[in-house]
């Protein structure tokens, strides 16, 4: 039997745990799935010496909602076929907006190809951002066009997550960032600009050029710049992934949330946020659906539970069952 004042610390301790875990969620302003919410509960009241510093670090899966968007209420869906544009535009994402010319990469050598037709037709900018950039093969051949193109006078900006980068050595970079070109790092694990954010991963694969410009273009897809993803490895089949490339307005989205990110990981304040208003009849146009931690709603699960629910006739789901070496 525990003395009577271990088992009174015990519950002090419980209730401090629980308490914070409150607090913290109210302060953030999260919004936790009912079943995450119990799960942390639990949790806390069963191992709170555990439970407490494991949510400390990890359990804030959403940077502060901010407060014009706290206690606001969703705008109106669209009916009918335009649920899922009106879903999307009820939770804070731009309105759809044309494109042109779109191709979807039917294996890793044509999503090459039109990465690095990509590059080489870019008239004024590049910003290109991935999770992970080989240090071999596609990585070191994206760099040498980046460089030569900064050696040209385009404005070339890459923003490479901190945590890729220990995951696969990139290429050297330092012709790169003599050419001209700017590099930073996305919240390096030991330099994180958010205590506690360590978990807080930039996973966006795009490349964009000339944004704001006739000539604009975006590459983006699942498709991380190493050679697994491409042409696959000695005794190993590449990757099946998507990617897609395309221009027109919808490019302009693309480029204001990699603005968004590089602002970020620059430490600088957020631009105000402009309101892109449709410039596509419902219907004919696309829309660039960001998610992750600074996101204040879970707009793609969203999409994919009203998707299930309104389903009259079948579901077609693809998903990637495994990673193999944990790298998304």
């Amino acid at each position: 039997m525990l003395p009577s004042h271990w088992l009174t610390l015990h519950g002090l301790a419980v209730s401090l745990a629980v308490l914070v875990y409150v607090f913290s969620s109210h302060a953030m302003r999260q919004r936790r799935p009912p079943a995450s919410a119990i799960a942390w509960v639990l949790f806390i009241v069963l191992l709170p010496y555990v439970a407490l510093p494991a949510f400390l670090l990890l359990g804030s899966r959403k940077l502060a909602r901010p407060a014009s968007l706290a206690g606001t209420a969703p705008r109106p869906l669209a009916s009918g076929d335009g649920w899922a544009a009106g879903t999307i535009v009820s939770l804070g994402q731009p309105a759809p907006a044309a494109y042109r010319d779109l191709r979807l990469h039917r294996d890793g050598r044509q999503a090459q190809e039109a990465l690095m037709r990509t590059i080489d037709g870019a008239q004024a900018t590049l910003d290109l951002c991935t999770f992970i950039l080989g240090r071999e093969g596609p990585g070191q051949a994206v760099v040498d066009r980046l460089t030569a193109k900064a050696g040209q006078g385009v404005r070339v900006r890459l923003l490479l997550d901190g945590m890729g980068s220990l995951m696969q050595r990139p290429p050297s970079l330092d012709r790169l960032t003599r050419a001209g070109a700017e590099f930073v790092r996305f919240v390096p694990p030991l330099r994180s600009p958010i205590r506690g954010r360590t978990n807080l991963r930039d996973h966006r694969k795009m490349l964009i050029a000339d944004a704001g410009l006739p000539s604009a273009r975006l590459w983006c897809g699942g498709r991380n710049l190493a050679a697994e993803y491409f042409m696959g490895s000695a005794g190993q089949a590449p990757w099946r992934d998507l990617s897609f490339d395309l221009g027109g307005a919808l490019v302009q989205q693309a480029s204001e949330l990699f603005e968004h990110d590089w602002r970020f990981a620059r430490g600088l304040p957020s631009l105000p946020r402009e309101v892109l208003h449709a410039s596509a009849q419902a219907g004919e146009g696309a829309q660039l659906v960001a998610s992750g931690p600074d996101q204040a709603d879970d707009t793609v699960l969203a999409l994919l539970l009203t998707a299930a629910y309104r389903a009259k006739a079948r579901i077609a789901l693809a998903h990637r069952t495994s990673c193999p070496t944990r790298r998304c």
